[in-house]
């Protein structure tokens, strides 16, 4: 077993994941079986050198997998946080590429129109060409090829934990990118409360593969030649504050697990719902903690 980012050889292993208990979760979610993807138990493990935090085996969503979520409103969500600040580090004359840009909901936050969008799904491309925005199904490592050196700016929205090769990924999107250009990611952060949940499935395989720290962005940046602008985390969103309380408190009452199905859990969380609803009114902007998302921006350094 090697690190998906700098193929160290020094694993450690954090937690396992059993399949049933997965497969319940999802099954619940979204109505659909995915034994087909989930086939074993997996195991949460972190490098020891760039401590990137990884599943394992990697096993990654396909698009029956992803259309399964599209349906819920909340997957595409307009209006994020993320996509303003990204905005701000973007110039009107800037060329910008996206990688896995969905619908192309970013498009409408950007001072240039000199604008390409990636993404493997076809139900996205459809979403996008109803709004006018053109979308093309290529993933980044074969688009970089015949595009190398093109793009002032570059970004990712809450991609990167998805894909099974981050370390390809990364490259694909530094080739494609002008010296001197900015290279942007979105993540859901493993430095917030996130890393604490219980059941948060949307966290892990299929869906998640990968999680990402501080750290490691910061071995990134050493690893690929590049300067970090910044690194930005926003504080709880008010559609997640009711997860992080119930977080908060639930963890208060017994330790977290990743995964808890029991009968027990289940009791747990109707208490957890009472209480958390009651203080929620309560919960001032700066009692809170780093939210769900870190926005990094770098710079591509010459050759």
């Amino acid at each position: 077993m090697n690190c998906p980012l700098c193929e160290n050889k020094e694993i450690s292993k954090l937690k396992n994941i059993k399949k049933k208990d997965l497969l319940q979760l999802y099954k619940k979610l979204t109505k659909i079986d995915f034994s087909y993807l989930i086939n074993q138990d997996i195991n949460l493990c972190e490098c020891k050198k760039c401590k990137l935090k990884f599943y394992y085996p990697l096993i990654t969503g396909d698009e029956k997998f992803y259309n399964s979520l599209q349906h819920f409103n909340w997957y595409y969500g307009d209006g994020k946080k993320e996509h303003l600040d990204a905005a701000l580090y973007i110039n009107f004359t800037d060329k910008v590429l996206e990688v896995g840009s969905g619908k192309g909901t970013f498009v409408k936050y950007l001072p240039t129109k000199d604008y390409t969008g990636l993404d493997f799904s076809s139900n996205a491309k459809a979403m996008a060409a109803e709004n006018g925005v053109v979308i093309e199904n290529e993933m980044i490592e074969d688009y970089a090829l015949n595009n190398e050196n093109t793009f002032d700016v570059v970004v990712s929205f809450q991609v990167l934990e998805h894909v099974m090769n981050p370390r390809s990924f990364l490259e694909a999107k530094i080739k494609s990118l002008k010296v001197g250009g900015k290279m942007i990611i979105a993540v859901p952060s493993e430095d917030s409360f996130l890393k604490y949940c219980t059941n948060n499935i949307l966290n892990m395989p299929p869906h998640h593969v990968t999680l990402w720290s501080d750290i490691t962005f910061k071995f990134i940046a050493n690893e690929f030649n590049l300067e970090i602008l910044d690194i930005s985390h926003e504080k709880v969103q008010e559609v997640h504050k009711l997860q992080y309380l119930n977080t908060l408190i639930g963890n208060s009452l017994s330790q977290n697990k990743l995964i808890d199905t029991s009968l027990g859990q289940k009791f747990k969380n109707k208490v957890v719902s009472i209480f958390s609803r009651l203080f929620i009114r309560g919960l001032k902007d700066e009692m809170l903690p780093n939210g769900h998302n870190v926005l990094v921006v770098y710079k591509k350094g010459s050759i």
